[in-house]
């Protein structure tokens, strides 16, 4: 009985020494067929990324988060865009309590746009900063007392590009002013660069003391509005004398009119009023035309056929809201129309200054763009209303701006002038007496002027001209 269970014994201990490593070799069998299957299913996924990261389907940063990568850490990539350094340079300017910074590029000196630039001024007393939040590379700072100031640009990095000036810029600011050009040249802007509907806005006004017939359409056409009103309302007594008034004034007029012209009742004829004396004397002189880009293409050699002897040319304006700098975009095509069919020719500029430093400005940028043409005419300001910044000053300070633009001009060594109309120059807006110094050209459309505040140089007469080479209206004007 021992000797069988020993035998027992002796089988059950060489079955486990069999088992057992059997088992073993199965269970890394197992596992390595495990490792397999997990790792062949990671390397498919890894196929799919990639055709996905080649079709656009992914988002290659974000694989590369997903799997632990940071890319800035990985080399030879150019996945990601280099920092480009933009040398800056800035350059001050001011003509009277103010400064200008403006900045650039360096060595090309234009001007850096879209970018919010934040400068450092120091003077002995104060420090401040200031920011370009137009983002225009113009930082203009009014009202400056006199003295020393130090200008600082704080480096700024946008779109990949890192903005730095090497070194500061130091001004005097004068409480004084003098008349003489200063460098505007890369302030000027053209129309793609602004919006016109709200820059270009001088205002075409009935004047009621210049166009006696302008003015009476105008003011029947608001009375008959007032009396579709009235009429909407209640058909009262009160509709009936605004008619009434209508015809009054109407009456009024026509018979004005025609006892000025001379006219007179029964089969007699009238004479015409160029016949008369005064009329003759107020349009002798040599006629000429004012021209801007609202007079469309020009046919100039037509217009010289057409006995026009000169030609005064919109060279541009300040905008009404913004007070950009804007050049008119038919000025050269004009100037060298005008120059080739012998046509003499000078300028004018619609003014939006508000205050002296502005208007050296704007004769600065006349002054550069008149640079090699011969003028055979004088420079003009255009002062009118143009429901923009201009209006809002007061008649000393336009008055003042106004003689800032003709000084520097003259100091210049050309004919400076002004113009504007009537009601203007009597009413004003401006000291028309300080300007007899220069030349003065009077808008006033009436058969013979009415105006004496002043003597005049020039008289435009009319907006309605019509001559060959121009399609619709052109301004005519009589040089006296």
């Amino acid at each position: 009985m021992l000797k069988k269970m020993q035998i027992a014994l002796i089988a059950v201990i060489f079955a486990l020494l069999v088992c057992i490593p059997v088992g073993l070799l199965i269970s890394n069998s197992i596992g390595k067929d495990s490792e397999v299957t997990e790792d062949s299913s990671t390397i498919f996924e890894s196929v799919s990324n990639l055709e996905a990261l080649n079709l656009g389907l992914i988002d290659g940063d974000e694989l590369r988060k997903e799997n632990g990568i940071d890319p800035a850490s990985e080399s030879g990539t150019d996945k990601e865009k280099e920092i480009e350094n933009v040398p800056v340079s800035i350059s001050l300017r001011s003509i009277q309590d103010d400064i200008k910074i403006k900045i650039s590029e360096a060595g090309t000196d234009k001007l850096i746009s879209k970018v919010n630039f934040t400068v450092t001024v120091k003077s002995k007393n104060d420090t401040k900063t200031y920011n370009d939040t137009d983002m225009d590379g113009i930082i203009y700072i009014p009202y400056v007392e006199a003295g020393d100031y130090t200008v600082f640009l704080s480096d700024i990095t946008v779109d990949y590009k890192s903005y730095h000036a090497d070194k500061s810029q130091t001004i005097t600011v004068s409480d004084s002013i003098e008349y003489t050009k200063v460098d505007i040249k890369d302030e000027i802007k053209d129309e793609s660069q602004i919006n016109v509907a709200e820059e270009d806005t001088k205002v075409q006004e009935v004047d009621q003391t210049t166009d006696i017939s302008a003015a009476t359409e105008k003011d029947n056409s608001n009375a008959e509005a007032e009396v579709q009103e009235s009429y909407d309302e209640d058909i009262s007594e009160e509709a009936e004398d605004i008619l009434a008034q209508i015809e009054a004034e109407d009456a009024a007029n026509q018979a004005s009119k025609a006892a000025y012209s001379g006219a007179s009742s029964g089969t007699i004829e009238a004479p015409t009023i160029t016949s008369d004396p005064q009329y003759v004397e107020a349009h002798s002189g040599v006629k000429g035309i004012d021209v801007s880009k609202h007079n469309g293409a020009i046919d100039w050699n037509a217009v010289k056929s057409a006995d026009i002897n000169f030609a005064i040319i919109r060279c541009g304006y300040r905008g009404s809201s913004s007070g950009a700098l804007v050049i008119d975009p038919m000025y050269y095509t004009n100037m060298a129309g005008a120059q080739s069919a012998g046509i003499n020719t000078g300028v004018y500029f619609f003014t939006q200054a508000v205050n002296e430093a502005e208007a050296v400005e704007e004769a600065s940028m006349v002054l550069e763009l008149i640079s090699g043409y011969n003028l055979q005419m004088p420079i003009y300001l255009d002062v009118e209303a143009s429901h923009g910044r201009g209006d809002e000053i007061s008649g000393e300070e336009r008055t003042a701006a106004c003689h800032a633009f003709l000084a520097t001009i003259r100091n210049a060594g050309y004919t400076a002038g002004i113009y504007s109309n009537k009601k203007w120059f009597e009413e004003g807006r401006i000291n028309t007496g300080s300007f007899t110094d220069y030349k003065i050209w009077l808008a006033q459309y009436v058969d013979i002027p009415t105006y004496t505040a002043t003597r005049y140089d020039m008289w435009q007469y009319t907006s309605k001209g019509t001559i060959p080479g121009i399609g619709g209206y052109v301004d005519m004007n009589v040089l006296k």
